[in-house]
């Protein structure tokens, strides 16, 4: 069983309808005791009314027989079969001639009190007081008490009587006073309270008992069982639905819910067919592009392949073409003049056939460089001395070019684990670049510093024309030249040749650069691989 909430529909409605039942009993409870209590006043009142006419009656004959003892017993015999009773006579100058309690007989009435004070502040003679006006309530020895007053007049029977003849204009003899303790109405008054309070109580806790039974059954089930529904719906299950309920606001809300329910599983079938077929058509279109990529590594392959064919030709072709000519040249010679002859440039020409063939040389030591199929021996060195040499070696070239250098090399660089030459073929190349990209003269300058304890970092930068962003994202892929044409020019492999050197070593090249504004290559080194090791 659920357990209900206090926010729930079930028990604001419940509390609302126990707490304006309770209400409505309340003020029932409050209307049926006052009428009640009004009821039993007048009872009260009609019942000493006539309590006090039957006493006046029965003392009548004694009071004109001018009985006095038989008065004085009749008063008293009446208090003492009846406690609750209290009877008293005045004359008109209020002294109790006769009261059934002896002490009182000859006090004067205190018309002050609580039980005379009615009649005497209205100043109202007691003869000309209507019989509903001659009861008054006061307490009598702290019990409630009901006082009734009934007037003597001056009857004819009186005024002719031998006894004690009364004046005729003598109007009013004197008054008898009845006092009655109400302690058995209070009793009674009491225990009908009690009987009405638990009465209503008990009716309350019936029909509270009823509203929740009815409040459960007609509103908290149904209500349960939509949340049921709709949460195993939000929770994926989109075969719930809510049964039928004879309650139309809840039949017709159901109905509802049921249709949202199959619209939801019919768009979650279509969604997951949708996903399906998604997935099955991305494998197929992965598929397809994996072989599209590998089609076209092939493609890549072939065509670099090509392209490397083809400039290896003509690169090489040139000086094999200016050997061959020249040793067709040597051997006209000899054939015809039995050698060389003094004077002649059979010198020049055999030098000419070793510098072609070592041009030759170098280029295929270049495209062994770029395919990394040499081996390298790494050792300790020194990297300010190799940035030493190469500026040597480059001395006589930057003086044509009309190029300052600047060394900043750091005294406290540590030797760095490398192949020397690669570094220093590295450094050449970077160093030809820059003198290259000024035509018209600047400054090369060359930055040593170390790269945490056993790297150097290696900044080689240039005034020259610089580069954009386009010739930046392509400086180091193989074959990529700007410099044309040419004797020694235009195969595209030194920058590729070095990115390769410094990835050998474990390092990264950097280019900063910006049409006008010069360039600068950061090399960094860092030295990880151990003396002797070869890769």
């Amino acid at each position: 069983m659920q357990r209900l909430r206090a926010n729930s529909l079930a028990v604001r409605l419940t509390g609302t309808l126990v707490a304006a039942l309770a209400a409505l009993l309340l003020l029932a409870w409050s209307v049926s005791l006052t009428l009640q209590k009004h009821f039993a006043e007048s009872t009260a009142r009609y019942s000493a009314l006539a309590l006090s006419e039957t006493l006046t009656g029965g003392l009548h004959g004694m009071m004109l027989a001018n009985d006095r003892a038989g008065l004085d017993s009749s008063v008293k015999a009446i208090t003492e079969r009846s406690p609750n009773i209290r009877v008293r006579l005045f004359n008109k100058e209020g002294s109790i001639v006769y009261s059934s309690i002896p002490a009182e007989a000859g006090q004067r009435v205190d018309t002050t009190s609580e039980a005379c004070f009615k009649c005497h502040a209205e100043g109202q003679p007691i003869e000309k007081l209507p019989p509903g006006d001659r009861t008054r309530t006061f307490t009598l020895d702290g019990i409630p008490a009901l006082g009734v007053i009934r007037p003597i007049e001056n009857e004819p029977s009186c005024s002719t009587a031998a006894c004690h003849a009364h004046p005729k204009e003598k109007r009013l003899l004197g008054v008898v006073d009845v006092s009655i303790q109400l302690v058995e109405q209070d009793e009674v008054r009491r225990q009908t309270m009690a009987l009405m309070a638990a009465t209503g109580f008990a009716t309350l806790l019936l029909v509270a008992a009823v509203v929740i039974l009815v409040v459960r059954r007609n509103v908290h089930r149904p209500v349960r069982r939509l949340a049921e529904t709709l949460g195993a719906l939000g929770g994926g299950d989109y075969s719930a639905r809510y049964d039928d309920e004879p309650i139309a606001e809840f039949s017709f809300l159901g109905h509802h819910v049921n249709r949202m329910a199959n619209d939801l599983q019919k768009a979650n079938a279509e969604l997951v067919d949708w996903a399906q077929t998604l997935e099955r058509r991305v494998e197929e279109k992965t598929g397809e592009l994996k072989s599209a990529q590998a089609q076209m590594i092939r493609v890549e392959r072939m065509a670099s392949l090509g392209k490397l064919a083809a400039v290896v030709a003509h690169e090489i072709n040139n000086p094999l073409a200016s050997v061959v000519t020249y040793s067709k040249l040597l051997l006209r010679r000899f054939a015809h003049k039995g050698g060389p002859k003094a004077g002649d440039d059979s010198e020049k020409i055999l030098e000419a056939i070793a510098s072609e063939s070592a041009r030759c040389g170098e280029i295929v030591s270049n495209l062994l460089l770029f395919a990394r199929r040499t081996g390298s021996r790494m050792e300790p060195v020194n990297v300010n001395k190799l940035v030493d040499r190469s500026l040597f070696l480059l001395k006589h070239k930057m003086d044509l070019a009309q190029v300052r250098a600047e060394e900043i090399l750091d005294p406290a660089l540590p030797d760095v684990h490398c192949d020397p030459s690669q570094v220093e073929q590295a450094i050449l190349a970077l160093a030809i670049n820059g003198i290259e990209a000024m035509p018209d003269g600047g400054t090369l300058t060359i930055r040593t510093s170390p790269l945490g304890e056993r790297g150097a970092k290696i900044e080689i930068s240039d005034t020259g024309v610089g580069m954009d962003d386009e010739v930046k994202r392509q400086i180091f892929e193989p074959f990529f030249t700007t410099k044309g044409d040419g004797e020694g020019k235009g195969l595209g492999l030194g920058l590729a040749v070095v990115y390769g050197i410094v990835q050998r070593h474990g390092g990264a090249i950097d280019v900063e650069s910006a049409p006008g504004s010069g360039t600068k290559f950061v090399l960094t080194l860092p030295g990880g691989i151990a003396p002797g090791e070869e890769f």
